[in-house]
C-alpha cells in the first residue's frame, strides 16, 4: 500500500464517522404544531404522538387532515413541508370520534 493511499484513508475514515451521526430533528413551528395537536388520535397521548411524528417514516404514513377552518386561522405558507396534508370536510368532533372507533 502506498503512503499516499494510507494518508488519504487516515483522513477519510474520521470524516465518514461524522457522516453517520444522526442529527436532532428540527422543532415544529407554531402552525404545524397546532395542526399536529388537532390530528392527535384519541387512543394516543399527545406527547407520544409528537414523538412519533418526529420520525420521517411516520410523517409519510400519517397524512395530516386539515379543514378550511384551520386554513382560515393558520397561515398555510408557514406549514412544514415535511408533512403531507389532506383537505377534509369539517365534521363535528363527536362524529369524528365515532368514525374512528
Amino acid at each position: 500500500m502506498s503512503k499516499r493511499l494510507l494518508f488519504i484513508l487516515l483522513l477519510a475514515l474520521p470524516c465518514t464517522a461524522f457522516a453517520q451521526q444522526p442529527t436532532a430533528p428540527a422543532p415544529f413551528n407554531a402552525p404545524t404544531l397546532a395542526v399536529l395537536q388537532a390530528n392527535c388520535p384519541v387512543h394516543l397521548e399527545q406527547a407520544q404522538w409528537m414523538e412519533m411524528m418526529q420520525q420521517p417514516v411516520n410523517r409519510s404514513l400519517h397524512p395530516l387532515r386539515i379543514t378550511q377552518a384551520m386554513l382560515d386561522t393558520v397561515d398555510r405558507d408557514l406549514l412544514d413541508d415535511r408533512f403531507q396534508y389532506v383537505m377534509v370536510r369539517e365534521m363535528p368532533r363527536a362524529e369524528g370520534e365515532a368514525a374512528g372507533k
